[in-house]
Formats: C-alpha cells, sequence, structure tokens
C-alpha cells in the first residue's frame, strides 16, 4: 500500500499533466497583468489635472452696536453704555450706536481698498412675501485704502429708535393702511478690492441686522461674523496617486505569475508527468475507496472463507455494487490490503494496485493475499449469477456462510490491531 504523499504526488502529476497547458496560460496571463500594474504604478504613472489654489482671500465682517444711556432713571447711571444686548429701552437710550468692522485675511496683497456701504429699509411685507411698501435711505459710506491684511475697517452710524416709530407712523398714516407686518432692517454691503497674490481680485460681501421696535423697547438681530473666502485656481498635471492594494498587488501578481510559469515550464521539461496504467488504476481506486468507505468495514476473515473458490473483481467499484445487490457487506483485510465479499459458496474478492514508487511492487503488480482457490475473473452482473445458489437457499453452504461470517466477528482482528483468537 502506498502511503498519502505518494496519492499526493501522484494526483499533482495528473492535473499538471491534464491542466499545465491551461495553468501556464494563466500565469503568463498573471505576469502580463502584474507587469502593466508596476509599470503604471511605478515606472511611468498615469497623470491628472487637479485644480491649484493660487491665492485666497478670506473677508470677515460683523456688526457691533451699544447704547448709551442719556436719560435719569432708577437703574442705570446716566452716560452708561450698553454693549451688545439683544434688547434695548427706547425712553432711557433711544440711539443705537453701530459700527461695522471689516477685515480681510491672504497671504500677500497690495493697493486694497475695502468699502462699506450701510442703508435703512422699512417695508411691509404680507405672509407670501409680497413687499406693500418700501423705502431705502443710506445711512453710512466707508472707504479705505491701502488696507493691510488683519487690518479692521469701520464704518460707523447711529440710528434713532424714537425718529424711526415717527417715520413708520407717518408712512403708515399717509397710506392709509398697513396690509402685512412691517419690519426694519439695516443692509450692509463690503467690497474688497485689490491685487491679491499678484493677481486682481474682488469680493462682495451683503449681511443684514433687523431692528424690531416694541413701544418702550426695540430689540436687535445680527448674523455675527460673517466670512466669506474667493480662490483663484489654476489647472495643475500631477502624477496620478495609487492604493495600497495596486501599489503592491502589482509586484505580487509578476511574481506569482513567473513562479507559476517557471514551475510548471520545468516540471513538463524535466519530468514525464504523463501517469502510467498502474497509476492510473491506483488513483481510480483511490476514488472508489473514498466513495464507498461507509459500504466497507475492516476485520480479517477467518481462514474457513478463503477456502472457498475466488471471483476476482475488476474494481472496488464493481465489488461494492455486487455486495449491495447480494445484500452482502464488504470486508477489507487489515493484512493484505484486499477487499471481500462472501456470497454463496464463492469469495469475490478486489486486489487493489500498488502506486508505482520504490518503496512498493512494481507497476501492475498486485498486492499480494492468501493463497486462494479456484478462481475466475468476474463482473458484477456475472458474479450476480454465481451467488444464485445461495439466493435460493439451495447451497447447504449458505447456512454456513452467515455461520462464518458471524464467527468471524469473534474471530477476527480489527484494523485497530486487536488479539485474534482462532
Amino acid at each position: 500500500m502506498s502511503s498519502a504523499p505518494d496519492e499526493r504526488r501522484l494526483r499533482l502529476r495528473a492535473v499538471l499533466n491534464a491542466q499545465s497547458t491551461a495553468i501556464l496560460a494563466v500565469c503568463l496571463l498573471l505576469v502580463a497583468v502584474g507587469a502593466g500594474l508596476v509599470y503604471t504604478t511605478h515606472v511611468d504613472p498615469e497623470t491628472e489635472t487637479e485644480q491649484r489654489t493660487v491665492s485666497s482671500l478670506t473677508v470677515e465682517s460683523e456688526y457691533r452696536h451699544s447704547a448709551t444711556v442719556t436719560e435719569p432713571n432708577a437703574v442705570f447711571e446716566t452716560g452708561r453704555v450698553l454693549d451688545g444686548r439683544d434688547t434695548y429701552f427706547t425712553r432711557v437710550a433711544p440711539e443705537l450706536d453701530v459700527s461695522v468692522a471689516t477685515s480681510y485675511r491672504t497671504s500677500t496683497a497690495e493697493n486694497v481698498t475695502v468699502q462699506v456701504d450701510s442703508a435703512l429699509v422699512i417695508r411691509n411685507v404680507g405672509e407670501e412675501g409680497t413687499v406693500y411698501w418700501r423705502e431705502t435711505e443710506p445711512i453710512a459710506s466707508e472707504t479705505a485704502s491701502g488696507v493691510a491684511p488683519g487690518e479692521t475697517v469701520n464704518a460707523s452710524f447711529t440710528l434713532n429708535s424714537t425718529a424711526i416709530d415717527g417715520r413708520v407712523a407717518a408712512i403708515e398714516e399717509q397710506l392709509g393702511a398697513s396690509p402685512g407686518e412691517t419690519e426694519t432692517f439695516v443692509t450692509t454691503e463690503v467690497a474688497v478690492d485689490g491685487s491679491i497674490g499678484g493677481v486682481p481680485t474682488a469680493s462682495t460681501q451683503t449681511l443684514d441686522m433687523t431692528v424690531t421696535h416694541g413701544g418702550d423697547t426695540y430689540s436687535v438681530s445680527e448674523p455675527g461674523v460673517q466670512s466669506d473666502t474667493t480662490e483663484r485656481t489654476e489647472p495643475e498635471t500631477v502624477d496620478r496617486e495609487y492604493g495600497a492594494l495596486r501599489s503592491f498587488g502589482g509586484p505580487l501578481l509578476l511574481l506569482v505569475g513567473l513562479a507559476g510559469a517557471g514551475g510548471v515550464t520545468y516540471a513538463r521539461r524535466e519530468y514525464d508527468l504523463a501517469l502510467t496504467e498502474a497509476e492510473r488504476a491506483y488513483l481510480s481506486y483511490r476514488d472508489d475507496r473514498s466513495e464507498f468507505a461507509e459500504w466497507i468495514t475492516t476485520f480479517r476473515l477467518p481462514a474457513s472463507v478463503h477456502e472457498r473458490p475466488t471471483a476476482e473483481a475488476g474494481s472496488l467499484r464493481d465489488l461494492v455494487d455486487f455486495a449491495i445487490d447480494n445484500d452482502t457487506g464488504v470486508v477489507e483485510d487489515p493484512e493484505t490490503g484486499a477487499f471481500h465479499a462472501v456470497a454463496g459458496e464463492f469469495v469475490y474478492t478486489y486486489r487493489p494496485p500498488a502506486p508505482a514508487t520504490g518503496d512498493g511492487p512494481a507497476d501492475g503488480e498486485a498486492v499480494a493475499g492468501p493463497a486462494p482457490g479456484a478462481t475466475a475473473a468476474v463482473s458484477p452482473d456475472s458474479a450476480a449469477t454465481a451467488s444464485t445458489p445461495a439466493e435460493d437457499g439451495d447451497s447447504p453452504d449458505a447456512d454456513l456462510d452467515a455461520a462464518d461470517l458471524d464467527g468471524s466477528t469473534a474471530d477476527a482482528t480489527g484494523s485497530d490491531g486487536g488479539d485474534e483468537r482462532d
């Protein structure tokens, strides 16, 4: 019998012999793909166009507001400045001082001009956004030249809440009605113009501050710091960057393909991969042994069984088919490796071939078994015919066969090497 490594080598030879051309083609394909990936990734990578930022201008603007107490009261001292509040008192501090603070950030700048224009807007708006009337009054304009990055430009103005209330009342009295809601807010437009990074650049920013009048108080709602960035870009051609999968996968495919192609070529040149008839027969036997393992038991039959005439099966498959048809079992002898099935007056035997190795018999030589009696080569069909006396129950040995097989259980030595008793 051969060892497992012998069978693995035979199967490897069989696969290489049958599929060597296909395996070589796959390996060469891996070489081609790997070489292409290596070349395009590491040797001559492709290029792509990216937008590179040449200059960047960020303009920041915010409203800053406060009100000075001008009327005596029990809470606030006259002259006290109330700043940054959401709500101011109309009677004691009717005037709101507002400053629009603007600055910008950039790497390099020349001849930068900052212009801040503010206007007071009073309008009456309906539920669906319909503007029934609108009045716009410019209240401040500031222009600063040669402003450096980080420098703050302040455009200041004052809103009189009492005067605004009076203006709203006068308009509504003249019109005779106000179908919508009256709004008051300040809108400011900030324009920054100059040479940014050596390139003429202009940026415009708009922000609003709402002033809501509630009779004895007025509230201010402003957006905080508003920041807007203007960038100038230009296209730039750069080498494409690839991920780790492609960077390492390409060389790996190339190495695997080269190793596989070299191995297959060497094996085809130095070794005879074609299996001999005996080797093919051995692999066929091993396939049958694995497929029909559940039908085979391993123990040694008593010597009396081997005194019967022996019919040789052409394959293990034939023997198992015969045993199934005749409702008997297949026994593997642990010493000889032969397979037996007892039916009627015959012992049906299959002796597996041995692989062609230096450690075993020559090619085609059967494993030696006990000296059989008269032998006859049979197929499953002819073997079934030979067992007819047993099936009909006419053979005087039929009961003896059963007794022998039952007795063999007590007399036989299993494949685990237990004690034999005669």
